[in-house]
């Protein structure tokens, strides 16, 4: 062999390890899932940031959710995906209220295709589990509502659950109930006999029935019953909403406010897609929590933001109009309503 044959090999082989040293190494280019902080959620959590760890992630990845061993996304949507660094992205999901519970597989692939997948890294679990007091028991809490009406003064309607308010510019007591109800693990804020605390609810126009104008447009303030759903009671000895486990979670609830006396008729206004199509869920924030058990909360009403384009407020409940026929309560439903919902306090 040659001088120069062997000067050329050396070259090439010299070459040849350089491009390897490089970064085209196929198992360096390899990408890896590994873990999901927090791993699980509840169906009807809304806009949960997860931490999604492993390495090999650059700018522009994206990330997914599938049924385990499958491509299918199930309860899982992705809102969005940010890249904090090679070895963590944040994935913004949200989980619908019906589908597959379970196990699923997370998968984040850069913008080049290539992708990697942590097995079995994540569950949904069923959102209507409840875990109810024995018969005839109930919880005095906390609870916060947060005015969704920032068109008069916000507000914050409060109730400790300990007993009467006493309002000393007007010495007049108002008893306020806060509970969750054992039978059915509703959360029952009732504010029917306070002097200080009431509920305006404002019907703007119909959502459904064009044609059906509302029955009222500018009520007076309501001393109402609001109801809540998907709240639990006491686990191991405390008061919690068990579908919940940490600050900043966020479920969609079902939200009752009942009853609205006008002009010789009593209506209620219902938020619940699963029951009446069309309408807006509310929301239920976690606060605060320990030993993964949220024991402090802030429920938001439906939203009232307004659609620009259209100039029409995006809170629609459906109006039902109750009465009471041979002792038997019934409600007649009268269509979809556009609703401005705000919570006062009058000092």
């Amino acid at each position: 062999m040659s001088h120069n044959t062997v000067a050329r090999s050396a070259l090439f082989s010299f070459l040849l390890l350089l491009g390897l040293g490089s970064g085209a190494s196929p198992l360096q280019a390899q990408i890896q899932v590994t873990s999901a902080t927090p791993n699980m959620a509840a169906e009807g959590t809304i806009n949960l940031n997860v931490i999604v760890g492993g390495n090999g992630f650059k700018k522009g990845a994206k990330a997914a959710w599938f049924q385990s061993g499958t491509t299918n996304p199930g309860d899982v949507t992705v809102n969005s995906t940010s890249v904090n660094s090679s070895s963590q992205v944040t994935a913004n999901i949200t989980v619908s209220t019906a589908g597959f519970t379970g196990s699923y597989d997370i998968v984040v692939t850069n913008a080049d295709g290539r992708s990697g997948k942590g097995t079995q890294l994540f569950s949904v679990t069923n959102g209507q589990t409840k875990s109810c007091l024995s018969a005839n028991q109930s919880i005095n809490v906390t609870s916060i509502f947060a005015d969704t009406d920032t068109s008069d003064n916000p507000f914050q309607l409060q109730s400790d659950g300990l007993g009467a308010y006493f309002t000393y510019t007007n010495s007049k007591t108002d008893s306020v109930t806060s509970q969750i109800q054992a039978t059915s693990c509703d959360l029952l804020f009732d504010i029917t006999n306070s002097a200080s605390r009431a509920v305006r609810v404002t019907l703007l126009y119909p959502a459904s029935t064009p044609s059906a104008p509302p029955p009222f447009t500018n009520p007076t303030p309501v001393r109402s019953r609001i109801i809540t759903t998907c709240f639990d009671n006491a686990l191991n000895g405390k008061t919690s909403l068990g579908l919940m486990t940490f600050a900043g979670q966020t479920l969609d609830c079902a939200f009752r406010i009942g009853e609205i006396p006008y002009n010789g008729n009593t209506y209620a206004v219902v938020f619940d897609p699963s029951t009446f199509a069309g309408s807006t869920w509310a929301h239920v924030t976690c606060t605060g929590a320990q030993s993964s058990q949220c024991n402090a909360w802030t429920i938001t009403g439906p939203p009232t933001t307004v659609d620009s384009s259209t100039g029409q407020v995006s809170a629609i409940g459906e109006l039902l109009q109750v009465s009471t026929v041979k002792g038997k309560t019934v409600s007649t439903q009268m269509g979809l309503y556009f609703v401005s919902l705000s919570i006062t306090i009058h000092e």
